[in-house]
């Protein structure tokens, strides 16, 4: 319990030093000058202020009194403050209230723990500089901390080097450390501030670098998973809006095969390929122009024709190799015998014209390299022949 020390009111001058207080409570009205350097406050102070009223108080030292921090209300109201001694502690921050000290003159924090300030505190000290513009601060002796981190507390000084009392003796311990020269304070703010600028860039140029190098190594992942993640996205996209049942199974397909054409051999495929596979061999084919359901997105339709038919067959043509969704559904129905039939080939290709290698895409180029293709004859001995394996190749 805190026993407020009553104070007589024609008392100008309270000293209380080298007492070893631990806890103290002011009633003052018109005490100007007050000492409680040399006591035990430190605990005290940094979780009370020292007044229950308002005073006229001008000068206060609290010198060498273990303080580590400071209540924030502790000079709350003192308007009349010229001078506030706080050397010889152990404060880090001077993280208190400074608004009511309108006519600060000196802030004394010499021989304490300073590394820097925070942005706060310095916001503090800027309203008391402007109420002031002669306000002092000494921060002699106090370890304060030559880094690229603090840079930017070191700067505000500089700038207000006015402000501070013997500014250009300061020195400060850099991070491996070593300590300035006791010349020119301003100097060593201003080395400092181009090693961070050049540590600044180098840092920004190597994170650019590795993000580049990250954003280009996964545009390559992407870029050759792309029909993969294609595939698996419209994949996904269809079982997540159809009603019907799209889980693999092998005995069950809405259709024997799906037909990939372009435009341009659609007399082939109505012609022929529908009078000899459905007329004739008695299969059911899905063909775009006529199955595909009205309404539906071109990428959905495509996939569900792939995976609800038993094969794939494309009817390559230089036309086909030419058409986007052509070779959307080539490459869809290539995926889909990797991911979704346990590697058991779904796609058939038919050469509707003939080819030279280096006209073909790399990826299709490879794939008749491993897997079997069939050329179309066009005569009439050799069309038999060609629409008896095709039908082999369907149910195979």
């Amino acid at each position: 319990m805190d026993i407020p020390v009553q104070v007589p009111s024609s008392l100008k001058i309270l000293d209380l030093s080298d007492n070893s207080l631990e806890v103290i409570k002011l009633n003052t009205k018109q005490v100007i000058f007050l000492n409680l350097e040399d006591n035990r406050l430190g605990n005290y102070l940094a979780n009370n202020s020292l007044w229950i009223q308002k005073s006229k108080l001008q000068y206060i030292s609290l010198s060498n009194n273990s303080i580590y921090k400071l209540h924030i209300t502790i000079f709350k109201g003192q308007k009349y403050l010229r001078v506030i001694d706080l050397r010889f502690n152990f404060l880090k921050n001077i993280n208190f209230d400074m608004t009511s000290l309108v006519d600060l003159e000196i802030l004394n924090l010499k021989n304490n723990k300073i590394k820097y300030l925070s942005d706060q505190s310095i916001k503090e000290l800027d309203k008391v500089f402007k109420n002031n513009g002669n306000a002092k601060i000494d921060f002699s002796n106090n370890p304060l901390q030559c880094s690229c981190f603090t840079f930017p507390f070191l700067n505000w000084m500089r700038h207000s080097h006015k402000h501070f009392t013997h500014f250009m003796h300061y020195r400060c311990e850099y991070e491996n450390g070593s300590f300035s020269m006791p010349h020119s304070f301003e100097d060593v703010i201003l080395q400092l501030q181009l090693d961070c600028t050049n540590h600044s860039y180098l840092i920004i140029s190597v994170s650019f670098a590795v993000l580049a190098f990250i954003a280009v190594l996964s545009a390559a992942i992407i870029y050759r998973n792309r029909w993969k993640l294609r595939y698996l996205f419209y994949t996904a996209k269809l079982k997540y809006t159809s009603h019907r049942n799209m889980e693999e199974n092998l005995n069950e397909y809405v259709y024997d095969a799906f037909i990939s054409y372009s435009e341009n051999d659609r007399k082939f495929v109505i012609e022929e390929c529908i009078k000899n596979l459905e007329e004739n061999g008695n299969m059911k084919l899905c063909i775009h122009q006529r199955d595909f359901m009205p309404g539906e997105e071109i990428t959905q339709n495509i996939i569900s024709a792939i995976q609800n038919s038993r094969k794939t067959i494309c009817i390559i043509s230089r036309s086909f190799l030419e058409s986007y969704y052509c070779m959307f559904e080539f490459n869809m129905a290539r995926m889909e015998s990797i991911h979704s039939r346990n590697g058991k080939n779904v796609l058939f290709l038919v050469f509707y014209e003939m080819l030279l290698p280096e006209e073909l895409p790399l990826v299709l180029y490879e794939l008749i390299q491993k897997q079997s293709y069939i050329e179309y004859p066009n005569d009439e001995h050799g069309n038999v022949i060609f629409w008896d394996k095709i039908k082999d190749a369907i149910h195979a």
